[in-house]
């Protein structure tokens, strides 16, 4: 080969070695990004299951209100029997400003 020819095959492989270097520090920040979106994602699941968690007592929570409230109802319908529709209505009757 000739001394042009071989300094042109060095030229070349100095061009990629340091391409390779480039791309192999593009490859750990790369890494690095994805352990720290790794890291994130299992932050965000732990906050997502404590929603959840908070979610089902809400659930619970809304569950016994509406129980109360049927009961109440239950009651409040029994006392109108009991005092009759009739009453009811002359007493609100009374309590409205003329």
């Amino acid at each position: 080969m000739t001394e042009t020819r071989l300094i042109h095959i060095e030229q070349m492989m100095a061009e990629l070695i340091r391409i390779v270097g480039n791309t192999n520090a593009a490859v750990e920040e790369l890494r690095s990004e994805v352990a720290e979106l790794r890291s994130e994602v299992a932050e965000l699941r732990s906050r997502v299951d404590l929603l959840a968690e908070g979610q089902q007592r809400i659930e619970a929570r809304l569950d016994r209100l509406e129980k109360d409230i049927k009961e109440i109802r239950e009651d409040q319908k029994a006392l109108f029997e009991i005092v009759g529709e009739h009453e009811v209505a002359i007493r609100v009757l009374r309590r409205r400003p003329v």
